[in-house]
């Protein structure tokens, strides 16, 4: 990548007779991830939305990565919104927060549309994400904090933020398991801390902007501390993350796996940024607050433990098969 301060510096344009393929915006549906790993709301309302602005404007010379910095802006002005705290930019947060979430689908479908996915995009956009939920959960917390100093409510949105980030990280791994595992013929899991880091590596050497360093470097930490969690808590994903797919491992999988990714995908950032705006759209952040400290939180325990069972059950059965 040169240094010459593009963050898409090192996407290498598709052949012209791909270029040709491309004049038509390919079908929503074969620009989705997988319909498993979505949440409802997500799925039929953000997706749907994300994939009308790409239609408006596939044609320009917008990039993907260029999509996820105007996400995190608008996201990051919700957050300044909620800080000032009048009641007309409460509301306003909400509605930014609301527009950057679903912003923040349209660079995935854009890249996808384009066949323009990179690593550099992976780690912008997850980069992105935390800048969001960071800012707007200060932004929050603030006002929480000026409105109702006295109550509880003020430290259970911090809770709510360490809890939120723990989650999210985590669906984002089980999500990135999930199709692996589910897809045969995928290839090796991408986001290991050694594949990111060597990601980060080779971006160094080659004089990537800074921007695209601070994003891998982020990338990095996000990776491996989320490894460290997971492996507390669920130690037999690693077999996991090993085993070769196969259709027949692939159906399994998606069998015993299908109902926890379901609850998994209720705590990602989607619910999360949409409950939040919501909130704020009806000057009731304080209803967010008590969501996300006990129904969430309940909701995580019973995940996790589901999640250790159907992982303990799969990987008798990957030995089963070897055996």
């Amino acid at each position: 990548m040169p240094k010459n301060g593009n963050i898409d510096a090192g996407l290498t344009p598709p052949p012209l007779a791909e270029a040709a393929d491309r004049a038509q915006l390919p079908p929503f549906a074969s620009l989705l991830k997988s319909r498993d790993v979505e949440d409802p709301v997500n799925l039929w309302v953000h997706r749907p939305l994300a994939y009308g602005i790409v239609a408006a404007i596939y044609r320009s010379s917008i990039t993907p990565n260029q999509i996820t910095l105007i996400a995190m802006l608008v996201g990051c002005a919700a957050g300044i919104c909620w800080f000032i705290g009048t009641p007309k930019l409460v509301v306003t947060g909400g509605a930014l927060l609301w527009a950057s979430s679903i912003l923040d689908g349209a660079d995935g479908i854009l890249a996808r549309a384009k066949r323009m996915q990179s690593e550099v995009g992976r780690a912008l956009d997850g980069t992105a994400d935390a800048v969001v939920g960071v800012v707007s959960m200060a932004g929050a917390w603030y006002y929480v904090w000026r409105t109702q100093p006295h109550s509880w409510l003020p430290w259970g949105l911090v809770a709510a933020m360490v809890t939120a980030i723990l989650q999210i990280y985590m669906y984002d791994y089980y999500k990135e398991i999930f199709l692996h595992a589910t897809v045969p013929g995928r290839g090796p899991l991408s986001e290991t801390p050694e594949a990111v880091a060597a990601r980060l590596q080779r971006a160094r050497d080659q004089g990537a902007p800074w921007v695209v360093i601070a994003s891998l470097r982020a990338h990095v930490l996000m990776v491996t501390n989320q490894r460290r969690v997971v492996r507390l808590t669920n130690p037999q994903s690693e077999v996991i993350e090993r085993a070769p797919t196969s259709a027949a491992s692939a159906q399994d999988y998606r069998r015993l796996h299908y109902g926890p990714m379901q609850l998994w995908a209720l705590l990602s950032l989607c619910p999360h940024s949409y409950l939040l705006a919501l909130s704020a759209l009806f000057q009731r952040i304080d209803l967010y607050v008590w969501f996300r400290v006990f129904g969430a939180s309940a909701m995580f325990l019973i995940v996790l433990v589901w999640q250790r069972i159907v992982t303990n059950k799969s990987v008798r059965a990957t030995h089963t098969a070897e055996g």
